[in-house]
């Protein structure tokens, strides 16, 4: 199974007072050339799609119009894309309804059943392949905000809430999945140990901590994409769980970053 791995797009920026979308639309334009050329089948967004809570109308028009043209160019092709800290995860989620008929499936907050807990199906996304066969599940963690995770039936240990999410919702893929079936996570997340671009990337919490230890993602994850962190980098020198960085330099400091998106291949999955 070939995976795409992209992050941190932040369309409707404007560095320095100058608008970017003309660069926006030639990185979705060459994105959209490389999923005809390479066939993935899934495009896993990271988060921070938009810069703002709320974007430009263009910057919304650019990622729909391009959702509308990677579906009519690649049928069979499966999208996921989470809320980042910079998104709306209302915004993000408005149009979901209308975007799973183009296989796009767009998560932007964690929702709670009335027992208290994780509504962890609708966070689980499978994920088909040429044969239009499930080879694999989604595990959409968009950027948890504290408010998500605390509580009564919580508790008011911000770090713990989301570590139990990722407990509860790993538990969820376990149980779902069939023989031969991989799983794959993608998170908005700080990851502790991870390099920050100071200049761009705004801190999650106050004070930085809410780093998040790897250990989160065991070895029953075959990949974790990331997102936030604008560097591209492996987590814990693995492989199986990197940072695609983002697809332009974000700011002065970014500039001799390499600007990429990722390409994965699952050679369990089948």
């Amino acid at each position: 199974m070939r995976l795409f791995h992209t992050s941190d797009w932040h369309l409707g920026q404007a560095l320095h007072g100058q608008d970017r979308d003309f660069e926006h639309a030639c990185f979705l334009d060459w994105l959209l050339g490389q999923l005809k050329l390479r066939q993935p089948d899934a495009l896993l967004i990271a988060g921070d799609i938009f810069d703002t809570v709320n974007p430009p109308v263009k910057a919304q028009e650019r990622l729909y119009d391009f959702i509308v043209q990677a579906h009519e160019q690649q049928p069979k092709l499966t999208i996921v894309m989470i809320a980042g800290n910079h998104d709306s995860g209302s915004r993000i989620e408005l149009p979901a309804p209308l975007m799973r008929r183009l296989k796009t499936y767009a998560l932007g907050r964690v929702h709670w059943l009335d027992d208290g807990q994780l509504d962890s199906q609708r966070l689980l996304i499978p994920l088909t392949n040429a044969k239009g066969k499930v080879a694999a599940w989604c595990l959409a963690l968009p950027f948890l905000r504290p408010a998500e995770v605390t509580g009564a039936q919580l508790g008011d240990d911000y770090l713990r809430g989301i570590g139990q999410v990722h407990e509860w919702l790993i538990e969820a893929a376990l149980q779902q999945r069939k023989p031969g079936q991989a799983l794959i996570a993608v998170s908005h997340a700080h990851m502790a140990g991870g390099s920050v671009s100071q200049d761009s990337e705004r801190s999650l919490i106050i004070g930085n901590a809410e780093a998040l230890p790897a250990s989160l993602f065991g070895s029953d994850i075959s990949y974790v994409a990331l997102g936030h962190l604008h560097k591209p980098q492996k987590v814990n020198r693995e492989e199986r769980i990197r940072y695609s960085g983002s697809p332009i330099p974000l700011s002065f400091s970014e500039i001799n970053y390499q600007h990429q998106i990722l390409e994965v291949e699952l050679e369990g999955a089948s």
